[in-house]
C-alpha cells in the first residue's frame, strides 16, 4: 500500500492494483478493509497514534508549559511525516489528497481534544457549553495544523525541519499559550 501511495494520490489507487502488489485476493482485502484509502489510513493512523500517546504522556508527567508540549509534538510529527515522506509529497501537494487531509485533520482534532480535556482552563472562554467550545477550538487548530503539514510538504526536499516546528509553535493561539488570570 505504501509503495503504491508514494507513487499516486490514495484516491487513484484500484483495488485491483493493491490486490496484486499484495499478493492476495479480492475476497481477503474486502475482509479487511473497504477500500485502499482505509487501508491507507490504517497504516497512518497507527502510527500518528503512537505518536499522540507519546507527546500527550510527556505533557502529563514533565509539567512542560503548552508551547513546549506543542514544540516537542511538532517534532514527533515530522519524525512521523519525514517516515511517510513519499506519501505525503504525492497526497498533499498541490492538494491531491482529500482522504490524506482529513487524516490528518482528524488525527490533530482528536489530539487537540485531548490535550484541552486534560486542561480543561487552557479552553477558550465565550458563548456555548464547554464541550462545544472544547471542539470548535480542537477543529479549530486542527485544520491550522493540517494547512501548516501542507505548507511544509509543499516545500522541496530536504525539508528543514526546524522551519515547522518554530512555525507550529509560532501560529499558536495565545489562548493556549498565555496562562489565564
Amino acid at each position: 500500500m505504501l509503495e503504491l501511495a508514494s507513487t499516486q494520490p490514495v484516491e487513484d489507487i484500484a483495488v485491483a492494483d493493491l490486490v496484486r502488489a499484495a499478493r492476495i485476493n479480492r475476497t481477503t482485502f474486502y475482509k479487511h478493509a473497504g477500500s485502499p484509502a482505509e487501508v491507507l489510513k490504517q497504516l497512518l493512523y497507527e502510527d500518528l497514534d503512537r505518536v499522540r500517546v507519546g507527546w500527550l504522556e510527556e505533557a502529563s508527567a514533565s509539567g512542560l508549559s503548552p508551547q513546549d508540549v506543542w514544540e516537542h509534538a511538532s517534532a514527533a510529527l515530522v519524525d512521523h511525516l519525514e517516515r511517510y515522506d513519499a506519501v505525503y509529497t504525492v497526497g498533499l501537494t498541490d492538494r491531491h489528497s482529500t482522504v490524506l487531509h482529513y487524516l490528518l485533520v482528524d488525527h490533530f482534532t482528536a489530539s487537540v481534544r485531548t490535550l484541552l480535556d486534560h486542561n480543561r482552563g487552557a479552553v477558550p472562554a465565550g458563548a456555548g457549553s464547554l464541550v462545544w467550545r472544547t471542539e470548535a477550538a480542537s477543529r479549530f487548530l486542527a485544520h491550522g495544523e493540517a494547512g501548516l503539514v501542507e505548507a511544509w510538504m509543499s516545500l522541496p526536499a530536504p525539508r528543514d525541519r526546524s522551519l515547522f516546528v518554530s512555525a507550529a509553535a509560532a501560529l499558536l493561539p495565545s489562548w493556549l499559550v498565555l496562562p489565564r488570570p
